[in-house]
């Protein structure tokens, strides 16, 4: 359907405002983002930008929800490269690619990853679901190979603590499909967490100069979490 003039205005002026955001934040930091701020760079008034978003943090959640959703796509377009049976390249592939993209888009990554915002709080029910995402593109990839017998679920993961159990039981299960192992989620987890780490401490050098940055340690932490899993090689 075409857009009106109005409509393409409204849309052209909406993307502004978030790249101004961005860039805002890159400069100053997630915290100090002010939508007076972003009018004044813009060259409008702050009641002309409050017509497209009620309040700082309606925008910061406009942000949010968009930086997890583009991960996510990244990934889920790594993994559509490699061949559905050859499940450690499809690991290594979604791997590569939440580094790749925390790495061409730090700001963005700090903000979904990062320090919380003061005085900011985000409403799950925009939140969760893309967020949601990012670790569900890991956690398929591994639940299809379990389910090929080619990667193997820790004894430790198995049974889980009562409390943990149920919490994946109530709120997390019921959003997936039936055949995913609720100790399949928990490993997900502690794997994304692994993988964050390191890009963490790359990103914000955490680590001693030139430890890092070539990518080597990465590669070495996904290889060495698929070797901890692999029963036969894809």
């Amino acid at each position: 359907m075409t857009q009106t003039r109005r409509e393409q205005q409204r849309e052209d002026t909406t993307t502004e405002i978030k790249e101004v955001a961005r860039r805002q934040m890159a400069e100053v930091g997630a915290a100090a983002l002010s939508l007076r701020a972003i009018a004044r760079e813009m060259g409008m008034t702050a009641p002309a930008l409050y017509r497209y978003y009620d309040n700082r943090d309606a925008l910061v959640t406009t942000l949010i929800v968009e930086a997890y959703n583009a991960l996510a796509d990244a990934m889920l377009a790594a993994d559509s490269r490699v061949v559905s049976d050859d499940f450690n390249g499809r690991f290594q592939a979604v791997a590569f690619a939440f580094r790749e993209w925390a790495r061409q888009h730090p700001q963005d990554f700090t903000l979904i990853y990062g320090t919380p915002i003061p005085g900011y709080q985000a409403p799950r029910d925009q939140t969760v679901e893309p967020a949601g995402r990012v670790l569900q593109t890991i956690g398929f990839v591994l639940t299809a190979a379990w389910q090929a017998g080619k990667i193997r679920i820790p004894p430790a993961y198995q049974p889980l603590p009562p409390a943990l159990q149920t919490v994946i039981n109530d709120d997390i299960l019921p959003q997936l499909p039936e055949n995913v192992p609720a100790a399949g989620v928990a490993l997900t987890m502690t794997i994304w967490a692994r993988l964050y780490g390191v890009v963490w401490g790359e990103l914000y050098g955490h680590f001693i100069p030139g430890l890092a940055e070539s990518g080597s340690l990465y590669h070495i932490e996904v290889a060495a979490i698929w070797a901890e899993l692999c029963i036969t090689e894809a």
